[in-house]
């Protein structure tokens, strides 16, 4: 039983951003309905060269543990099934553009008219309000305005977006974070919410500690590669068996970091006493520590590094990540039955509980869940879920 078992979602988001956001409270174990159009569903379940069992793998990225209900929102009947789900529903999270649930006659207000206690989650490019309001976003476009892509890559190439969506994927974060947010305070007041996210908002707030060093300098920052600033060393060193990514953050991991590479001398040069003098002579110091890590494996290092706590690591492929044990040993790679029964891959939930259990069911089918859903939580019979379906309506 998840923290969050007894909430009912009904999920209108699609593509990558609501998806992840709805998935991430399904993985805290609400009931999360997915409601999608007939006979297509979400577009992400056509988009991608790879399936699983059947399945995108972009959709399965986003929609694990989830039901699916098809439902045409535009016919009548439509509208008032959903109604009828959202009057049963604790929180509704989609991510269409502003104004389109208001021209569908779905907006909060109309919610509210039939469950005051509504949570309606909104994710979109820009937000409910401002001269970009109107314009349609994807992670490319957000990464963009944001100002995070001007900041990624090698110094003097041009920008580069991250290997991972993280203007898809922060806004469904955050999306998650705002309602339960306005869940916890409706268990006080009883009083609703609007929650109102805008990808763009998202990675304004993700520039963190790079706003404040424009605010305080007046400079503006710039790509650093996988090093940093205001820390030296703080980056990734080649090796013969591949990268390692080393962090000495704090002149207090300085001497252990000399300890481990034998370089005892640079613990007693007085140009790298300090970050700060770190900093002021990385030339000279940069290509002497790069040439010591490179007459090693990166493992030699990282039993060695550990040994004086060192924060480093290696740098992982993809495949190399997932099979790591430590991500076996934390089940952030799990195995479920597929919609052919067959063994499928997905990944885990990042949050754990040591009092709550939960069970990541596979993405479903379109439409997997129509029947069930319309017979046991609305009540309809055998018969008139039928004609719903002559009619297209499902």
């Amino acid at each position: 039983m998840g923290p969050l078992s007894g909430v009912r979602v009904i999920d209108l988001t699609r593509y990558m951003a609501g998806p992840y956001g709805s998935m991430l409270l399904g993985h805290l174990g609400a009931e999360v309905i997915k409601v999608e159009q007939p006979g297509t569903g979400d577009p992400m379940r056509q988009a991608s060269l790879y399936f699983q069992d059947g399945l995108s793998g972009h959709f399965a990225s986003g929609n694990v543990s989830k039901k699916s209900l098809t439902l045409d929102l535009r016919h009548p009947r439509g509208k008032e099934i959903f109604l009828a789900l959202a009057a049963r529903a604790d929180i509704v999270l989609e991510n269409f553009r502003p104004g389109v649930l208001a021209r569908l006659g779905l907006d909060y207000e109309r919610l509210q008219a039939v469950n005051p206690r509504i949570i309606l989650g909104s994710v979109s490019g820009f937000g409910q309000s401002g001269p970009w309001r109107d314009l349609p976003s994807f992670d490319l476009v957000a990464q963009a305005v944001g100002g995070g892509m001007s900041l990624t890559g090698e110094p003097g190439r041009p920008p580069v977006k991250m290997g991972i969506p993280i203007g898809d994927l922060a806004a469904g974060v955050f999306a998650a974070v705002g309602v339960l947010g306005a869940l916890h305070r409706r268990e006080r007041t009883g009083q609703g919410e609007f929650v109102d996210v805008s990808m763009m908002d998202v990675q304004l707030s993700l520039l963190n500690y790079l706003a404040h060093y424009y605010w305080a300098s007046g400079k503006v920052p710039e790509p650093e590669g996988a090093g940093h600033p205001n820390i030296v060393p703080y980056q990734i060193f080649p090796t013969p068996t591949g990268y390692l990514a080393v962090a000495v953050y704090g002149d207090h991991f300085w001497p252990g970091f000399c300890r481990a590479l034998e370089l005892p001398e640079l613990i007693e040069d007085a140009r790298f006493a300090t970050n700060d003098l770190r900093c002021q002579h990385k030339e000279a110091l940069l290509p002497v520590l790069e040439q010591r890590i490179a007459s090693r494996p990166r493992e030699a290092w990282m039993a060695r590094l550990a040994e004086e706590g060192i924060p480093a690591g290696p740098v992982h492929h993809v495949d190399e990540a997932l099979a790591s044990a430590q991500a076996r040993e934390r089940q952030m790679v799990v195995e479920a039955k597929g919609p052919s029964g067959s063994p499928m891959k997905l990944l885990g939930s990042p949050m754990k509980f040591k009092n709550a259990g939960e069970e990541i069911t596979p993405p479903p089918t379109l439409g997997q869940h129509t029947d069930e859903i319309l017979r046991g939580l609305l009540g309809y019979e055998e018969a008139a879920i039928e004609t719903l379906r002559r009619e297209g309506v499902v």
